[in-house]
């Protein structure tokens, strides 16, 4: 009875003592990568010169040979190459000029919401251009064209009467003559 009542005892201090253990745990998880920057983290995205630079660097050079070639059309496959690259910029610029530059004005202009619609409008114009001068349809880059125009003038008359380059060079001899 003894041995009974010690090998009784022993195996209650022992399940004692693993009751007390701590448990086994899985070895830890690798550490989780950190998660993204949220919006409000990221500065915003800005130009580094103003949006009066963008539209006479991009908009400019590539609008007036577009209107050019509506009246004028292409008549070699180079010409209408650069009709489309001309339109890409279109499509291009309008989005850019939706960001902010070092302009005294552009924080506010990109701030009002017809200055997006506007832009948007021009974006919109130069895809119509884009696929006229891929199909070399003469007609819809006259309508593009015309489009384009009217958004440009609009927005002009909007945000920047008088159509001035505020001071930004822009060459004499652009677009060049064929």
């Amino acid at each position: 009875m003894r041995v009974r009542s010690f090998a009784v005892a022993s195996l209650a201090t022992i399940a004692s003592l693993a009751a007390c253990a701590p448990e086994k745990t899985e070895p830890p998880a690798a550490a989780a990568p950190a998660p993204a920057a949220t919006a409000e983290a990221v500065a915003p995205i800005t130009l580094p010169v103003s949006i009066n630079a963008t539209m006479v660097a991009l908009v400019d050079h590539a609008s007036e040979p577009l209107w050019l070639d509506a009246y004028e059309p292409p008549t070699s496959e180079a010409r209408w190459r650069e009709a489309e690259y001309n339109a890409y910029q279109m499509a291009i610029s309008g989005k850019l000029i939706q960001l902010a530059g070092t302009g005294p004005k552009d924080a506010e202009w990109v701030a009002d919401p017809e200055w997006k619609i506007m832009a948007d409008e021009m974006s919109a114009a130069g895809m119509d251009a884009l696929k006229a001068t891929q199909a070399k349809d003469v007609a819809a880059l006259n309508t593009a064209g015309d489009r384009l125009v009217a958004s440009c003038e609009a927005c002009h008359i909007r945000f920047k009467p008088g159509l001035t380059s505020m001071g930004i060079y822009k060459s004499p001899d652009y677009p060049p003559k064929n």
